[in-house]
């Protein structure tokens, strides 16, 4: 709308005209039309498509998005109290980061053990009914305009959950984790693609630096085990599993979508961060109990639902066995019980408050190499949990992965400098 003021100049409903204007139908719609334009916008730290307001007092940096050219600017925050290191306001933040990304860790050797005891559609359905359930309280506090995007982006959500899960029947759970990191690639190829912003080299050279580290280690994951032949560079993660690889891909695609989506909402709007989630999750549940009516019922056999002589929702006794409530009745299955009670309350719903909690009190680049472990993490409790052993292609390139992650969060200008891309003569 436009606004044009009389001669008085004062905005009284006299001197005041607002016109409307109705988009046509040739009009190019998109998620920035959508969301708000207000300029007076807070202050925040982002980092795996999630943001929060910074807190001005102890963040060491304040970031916020340039209305002009849609860029995501981070300036030091001057105006910070200087906190010493390793004194309980400096650790703590930064502690809990760690922690939560440890946690997401163990979410695939889990992931893991319950597709071992149940289909996956119905350990993900179970586990996303808990973490649904769980945030529900903050779905009343969503902005009604963001509803459509939350949605949008709750499908991606669910689609990197639902594919992570079929990922994990029969492909290791660091292998699983290790891919997954390629979602730091996903969000800047859709900002070229989308938003048409520039992706060259003097640009973005963190982007392409990250870009060339995870193709180099998922070619060392996919490859090396193939080039060494086997012998004693073989390991439980292999290297022959294409299917469950490519599932592991998907859901890198999946969640990094979402991240592209959610970090345009939540720079406009941080103090939504735990709705857009809950909203998020909601969706995810909603659509794990629709892939689990599908397969349980025998209309779509998938997730090695197909094993079994019925399908599972038909019989009664394993309807009475793996679905909630009756999971927890089972002392059979006490473990898995547990591992999608953990998983669900902890690893899924508390994990993300506790992210949010932290998230405004460091920078953006910190928080992201913290959060960049959670493969390290993966295959750390995978040998612990479930006996994965890594050989040296597999950490060589986990590590390049990981890597990668890190790279992304350095500022552009740094590695600009570091090979002379400012040089007019490069």
């Amino acid at each position: 709308y436009k606004t044009s003021r009389g001669s008085s100049g004062k905005d009284s409903p006299e001197a005041t005209t607002t016109i409307l204007t109705v988009p046509s139908l040739e009009d190019d719609i998109g998620i920035d039309d959508i969301l708000s334009d207000d300029d007076d916008m807070d202050n925040v730290v982002c980092a795996r498509g999630v943001c929060v307001i910074a807190d001005d007092e102890l963040a060491p940096e304040l970031c916020y998005l340039d209305p002009e050219n849609e860029n995501f600017v981070c300036e030091p925050n001057t105006s910070a109290a200087a906190t010493p290191s390793f004194t309980l306001a400096y650790l703590w933040p930064r502690a809990l980061l760690l922690f939560c990304s440890m946690l997401y860790g163990t979410n695939f050797p889990l992931g893991r053990m319950m597709n071992e005891a149940l289909p996956a559609s119905a350990a993900t359905s179970a586990r996303m009914l808990m973490a649904a359930l769980a945030l529900s309280p903050f779905l009343l506090k969503l902005d009604k305009d963001l509803r459509p995007l939350a949605f949008l982006s709750g499908s991606f959500v669910a689609l990197g959950y639902i594919t992570q899960s079929i990922a994990l029947i029969d492909t290791p759970g660091a292998t699983v984790a290790f891919l997954g990191a390629l979602v730091v690639v996903i969000p800047p190829a859709l900002s070229a693609v989308i938003d048409g912003k520039r992706m060259g080299l003097r640009d973005v050279p963190q982007v392409w630096l990250a870009a060339i580290l995870c193709l180099v280690g998922v070619g060392a994951l996919e490859l090396g085990p193939a080039l060494s032949g086997g012998g004693a560079e073989a390991s439980t993660l292999g290297g022959n599993n294409w299917a469950g690889d490519a599932w592991s891909v998907l859901q890198a695609v999946g969640f990094g979508t979402s991240f592209f989506i959610t970090e345009k909402m939540m720079t406009r709007n941080p103090d939504q961060a735990l709705p857009i989630t809950a909203m998020q999750v909601g969706v995810t549940a909603f659509c794990s109990a629709v892939w689990a009516g599908v397969v349980g019922t025998g209309v779509l056999a998938s997730g090695g639902d197909a094993a079994t002589a019925t399908p599972w929702l038909m019989d009664a006794t394993t309807r009475a066995s793996y679905a909630l409530p009756g999971l927890f009745n089972d002392l059979d299955m006490r473990t898995i019980a547990l591992a999608v009670v953990w998983t669900g309350l902890f690893t899924t719903a508390a994990n993300r408050v506790g992210e949010t909690l932290a998230l405004g009190k460091v920078s953006s680049a910190e928080a992201s190499v913290l959060l960049a472990t959670e493969p390290l993490w993966a295959a750390l409790f995978g040998n612990i949990l479930v006996h994965e052993t890594l050989s040296g292609w597999d950490i060589t390139g986990g590590a390049l992965i990981v890597t990668a992650c890190c790279c992304n969060a350095i500022k552009p200008e740094t590695i600009r400098n570091l090979v002379g891309l400012d040089d007019p003569n490069v």
